[in-house]
């Protein structure tokens, strides 16, 4: 860690009211860059140079001052931190006056270099977790694969693990906090890391899982096998919405896109699970892309784009398993559409007998729980589904 001018500053003028003496921190070249009189700063400091060449403390005494250049009586100690000496404290007045003052002001002064080094490496890890899922999460994700793979090995994320996104709105929490603790920056940031560690430590996520805020909006990235059932997620995402909104006044809104294979389907997942959580309804604390209202209204919004859409393959997969060939689903479906959801003329144009045509219907419903006869985005979806 490298001291600088702004920091030991803010150090010195931190712990004067405390040692109720002058106090400075040089640096390895023994220059002063915090101290408590001004004049002095930017000036070089014999006792300090020693301290740091022999990392040992320096008493400077009235009668030393001819051998200490730029120094007061005083004492001089190295400032240790991880092993190593980074610069020097100094406390002015006479040594034998101020020796266990000066053993404290060295303590305060590294413990908080100490935090001050782990929020510098939370924050540069923040940083990269951003910015990995900045790409991540962007339609160039593909084409970023080598810087991918390289900030994935240092955040070990597995980039080739199926995955969910998952969008969730914090506001609520931010709201209760600042109604209790008033509007602030550091509120807010308290509010984020408290609920980042609330999650993290749940047994909702383990270490497959990936969580960052982007803006106002947690982002997490949650591994499931590859055959996991929709159901699972979103009982999965209810029990997280229970979890998170013990703490908020009003109920936090999750946004749950489709089962992506890996790294190059996350965007597509990252998009409808904005779009689910910028949709849900009423009192909806979980909205999913699985929903058909929330899916059919997507579609219409994605209509002119070939991008292929996870959930609606989902759907597909469960017609091929059978339902189609065995009770000739397509052309059911495709013959219920073109005579505007009419039964009566539906079985008459297939040769059916109508209770053959509301057996196969109950069949669509159970195997995907499609209505297309009661929903009008149901019907819009079987339009989808069925067009060659």
């Amino acid at each position: 860690m490298i001291l600088t001018n702004v920091l030991a500053q803010q150090i010195v003028n931190s712990i004067i009211p405390i040692a109720q003496n002058n106090i400075n921190i040089m640096d390895r070249q023994g220059i002063i860059i915090g101290s408590g009189q001004k004049q002095r700063l930017n000036t070089f400091h014999q006792g300090a140079q020693d301290a740091i060449e022999h990392n040992k403390t320096i008493e400077i005494y009235p009668n030393d001052l001819d051998q200490y250049s730029g120094s007061y009586p005083g004492l001089n100690m190295p400032i240790v931190l991880n092993g190593q000496v980074i610069g020097v404290v100094g406390i002015t007045g006479h040594p034998d006056k101020v020796r266990d003052t000066a053993r404290v002001v060295k303590m305060v002064t590294e413990l908080i270099l100490e935090q001050e080094m782990l929020l510098e490496e939370a924050r540069s890890q923040h940083h990269l977790k951003e910015t990995f899922a900045a790409i991540l999460l962007s339609d160039n994700a593909e084409a970023s694969h080598a810087k991918l793979l390289k900030e994935a090995k240092l955040l070990n994320y597995n980039l080739m693990l199926p995955r969910v996104v998952v969008v969730i709105n914090i506001q609520p929490l931010l709201d209760s906090a600042f109604d209790t603790f008033g509007v602030n920056d550091l509120v807010a940031a308290r509010t984020r890391e408290n609920t980042m560690q609330l999650i993290t430590k749940s047994p909702h996520m383990d270490q497959q899982d990936f969580a960052v805020f982007i803006e106002d909006k947690l982002i997490l990235l949650k591994h499931f096998p590859a055959e996991t059932m929709e159901g699972v997620c979103r009982d999965w995402g209810s029990n997280l919405s229970t979890l998170l909104s013990l703490n908020a006044q009003k109920p936090l809104t999750i946004g749950l896109g489709s089962l992506a294979a890996n790294y190059t389907g996350l965007g597509q997942s990252y998009q409808e699970a904005q779009f689910a959580l910028a949709n849900s309804q009423g009192k909806n604390t979980l909205s999913t892309i699985y929903d058909f209202d929330i899916l059919s209204s997507y579609l219409v919004e994605k209509i002119n784009q070939n991008e292929p859409c996870q959930p609606l393959e989902a759907i597909k997969t469960k017609l091929n398993i059978g339902l189609t060939k065995k009770y000739d689903m397509k052309n059911t479906v495709v013959s219920l559409l073109n005579n505007n959801l009419n039964l009566t003329s539906t079985a008459k144009s297939l040769y059916i007998h109508r209770n053959t045509l509301l057996f196969r219907l109950k069949k669509l419903t159970e195997e995907t729980g499609l209505d297309p006869c009661r929903f009008i985005n149901h019907a819009f979806l079987c339009k989808i589904l069925f067009e060659d």
